[in-house]
């Protein structure tokens, strides 16, 4: 499975994958993106391996197996 959109809203980051799949998890869930501007959050770079996710300016990386994080609550995109 790979990413292949990413977006934000005012308290939550959505990811599309190849499969189909769109899942959305509060921001509160990655303490840096949350106190990232809207500017910041913007600026990322999708790994050459499509699973992961990488902000050079606030030092913060997320794999594609995180946003799945079965111990926390799911929040899947109403599109």
């Amino acid at each position: 499975m790979k990413i292949k959109n990413v977006w934000f809203d005012a308290s939550n980051i959505y990811v599309v994958t190849d499969s189909g799949h769109t899942i959305g998890n509060p921001l509160e869930w990655f303490i840096r993106l949350k106190n990232a501007t809207s500017e910041q959050r913007e600026k990322f770079e999708i790994g050459p391996e499509g699973n992961s996710l990488h902000w050079e300016e606030i030092d913060e990386d997320l794999s594609l197996e995180s946003l799945f994080d079965f111990k926390r609550e799911l929040h899947y995109a109403k599109i």
